[in-house]
């Protein structure tokens, strides 16, 4: 019994462990958005800089390279206003 409840909790862990991992690298995915659309067009204000939580990312068209494009709400800090943004990666 004390084995199961090891193996259940290191299964936990182990899903904990890729969620945080993939919500890091979205995060990175969409502040380098900002960034590229910032140096790039002038917009953006600096938000990559002030980017503090990813609300949620959509596919909007897939690629056959890998790439898609995707819609991006995201919130800065200092802010409760959701900001939108399109991107691709």
């Amino acid at each position: 019994m004390g084995r199961l409840i090891v193996w259940i909790g290191c299964i936990a862990a182990g899903i904990g462990l890729y969620f945080w991992i993939a919500e890091g690298v979205e995060r990175q995915n969409v502040r380098d958005c900002l960034e590229q659309s910032s140096r790039q067009y002038g917009i953006g204000n600096q938000h990559h800089v002030y980017l503090t939580d990813v609300i949620q990312v959509e596919v909007h068209r897939s690629y056959g390279d890998g790439t898609a494009t995707r819609f991006a709400k995201y919130q800065l800090q200092g802010s409760s206003e959701i900001q939108s943004t399109t991107c691709r990666w």
